[in-house]
């Protein structure tokens, strides 16, 4: 049985919108095995426009169970954010760039300038907001500065919760802003500009470096992992 996660990630998964052809407001996001039970069948992705599968596994299990068949889409730079990074810089697009800490932010941001020296990025800052209240006020400062594209990495589903609030704040504000997520890509940037190794991206081993660097990425897989291949099992 089809979820409304399964219908949005069949609506839109086909190929990957432009950067720059919107003429509205729009969030994007992505899921992965962790995320993909707590986003399905719930209004946590009712403002999101597209949304869009961050891993093989996730798309391998869909396009085995489904006839719709779905492909792969990342924010990292195995996959879009070249692309995005790119066309920001070569259309003059306002940026800003918003979570991990405020140590990992300050790195992240300087090592993607390294490699986009004329993007524009009018603002940064960690991802660390406390309650509604100061998501609201972190909205309406990001609003102010009239960005063309907003990349939001706090994780799910604080980043999809945000991006949710900002969506809201930048339709009233009559912009046209692109809003991603981007998980723990620039906590990722923050190490490295390139955080994946050569080898890593061309056998797809993306997770196995991640799990190998980062303790939270050794429990997902170990604990959340097969509860998701359990649950796929009982649907299907």
């Amino acid at each position: 049985m089809k979820n409304v996660l399964d219908a949005k990630l069949m609506l839109n998964n086909q190929s990957f919108p432009s950067l720059i052809e919107f003429d509205e407001t729009v969030l994007i996001t992505f899921v992965n095995p962790f995320s993909y039970y707590m986003f399905a069948d719930s209004d946590l992705l009712a403002d999101v426009n597209y949304v869009f599968s961050d891993g093989a596994l996730l798309c391998w299990l869909h396009n085995y169970y489904y006839d719709d068949k779905i492909k792969r889409f990342s924010f990292d730079y195995s996959s879009i954010a070249n692309d995005i990074f790119t066309g920001a810089q070569e259309n003059d697009l306002r940026v800003v760039i918003v979570g991990a800490t405020a140590t990992e932010i300050d790195n992240a941001v300087k090592n993607i300038k390294k490699n986009y020296q004329n993007l524009n990025v009018v603002y940064s800052r960690d991802g660390y907001l406390v309650d509604d209240e100061e998501k609201k006020q972190c909205a309406v400062k990001i609003s102010s500065f009239c960005p063309d594209l907003v990349i939001i990495g706090m994780g799910a589903p604080h980043q999809e919760i945000f991006g949710s609030i900002l969506k809201s704040e930048c339709i009233k504000s009559g912009l046209k802003t692109t809003i991603f997520t981007c998980g723990g890509f620039l906590t990722q940037t923050s190490i490295k500009d390139d955080y994946y190794l050569p080898i890593v991206k061309k056998l797809g081993l993306r997770w196995l470096q991640r799990a190998i660097m980062h303790s939270h990425v050794r429990k997902r897989i170990i604990k959340d992992y097969p509860i998701f291949f359990v649950k796929i099992y009982k649907r299907t």
